[in-house]
């Protein structure tokens, strides 16, 4: 209990200096409405004098972009890459290896606190008014809505444990710019965030579907947007569980390699 306090109080600091520069939580958001209506348009172009495509509604598509810009938005307040990178390189990870703390532990409390400020001052707003504004499909019970949150806190998880097992391989790779693609195209092809996997050709989808990343954006958008009920959303968020314990067993064999190899660069 003592330790479970001492990880909220990251969360309730997070909270705060969030607070402090919220300049930074808007032009996330305004960042987040330009690539909305951005996508928004070009699948409204693809849609035009169509009523579906591939017995997908645009009505369904809209609402899974809109969904997925809210989830990207929400993740975007969590510890980006570069600066876990960054701290590796600079030295002050070792720092934090002398805390009486768990340093991959903190940096998920201190998300939660981020992500919380991020979503009562800007997305959760932004997004309630642009639904009660636009017609679009949401859940049609409290069970869609509840695995709907339970999908999207996994997907986050899986998110989490991929990019801090990416930024700790600065430990040996020193310049990961080639790293940083890497993760940033898959996440952006495969995730789904743009473009859902049932749109994807027979081949890729098959490799996205042995990949975690359909787990971050595409299996809670899908369950919003009611493509996925039944048994395929059950085993959808079965996928979601295994490769959870996956990334997250693969980010602790990670850390704990990394934590008997300290390089510091430039300090």
């Amino acid at each position: 209990m003592q330790e479970l306090r001492m990880y909220l109080e990251f969360s309730r600091k997070a909270f705060q200096r969030s607070a402090a520069y919220r300049f930074d939580a808007w032009t996330r958001l305004f960042s987040n409405i330009i690539f909305l209506f951005m996508w928004g348009f070009i699948w409204y172009g693809l849609y035009a004098g169509k009523e579906d495509v591939g017995g997908i509604t645009f009505e369904a598509m809209l609402s899974y972009i809109v969904i997925s810009q809210m989830l990207q938005g929400i993740h975007g307040a969590g510890t980006p890459l570069w600066e876990i990178q960054e701290r590796v390189r600079s030295g002050d990870i070792a720092m934090e290896m002398m805390r009486p703390y768990d340093y991959p532990t903190r940096t998920l409390f201190s998300d939660f606190g981020n992500i919380l400020f991020h979503m009562l001052t800007a997305v959760l707003p932004l997004y309630i008014v642009l639904f009660w504004l636009i017609d679009l499909q949401t859940p049609t019970s409290l069970l869609q809505w509840g695995v709907f949150v339970l999908s999207a806190i996994l997907g986050y998880l899986i998110r989490y444990s991929i990019e801090l097992t990416f930024g700790l391989f600065t430990f040996w790779l020193i310049e990961t710019g080639g790293v940083e693609d890497i993760f940033y195209f898959s996440i952006s092809l495969f995730s789904g965030s743009v473009i859902p996997l049932w749109f994807f050709p027979d081949w890729l989808e098959m490799v996205a579907r042995f990949l975690p990343f359909q787990g971050i954006f595409f299996v809670p958008n899908a369950i919003f947007v009611g493509q996925l009920q039944g048994e395929a959303m059950v085993y959808a968020l079965f996928v979601q569980v295994v490769w959870l314990v996956i990334c997250f067993s693969l980010l602790r064999w990670v850390w704990s390699k990394a934590s008997l190899k300290i390089v510091v660069q430039g300090g």
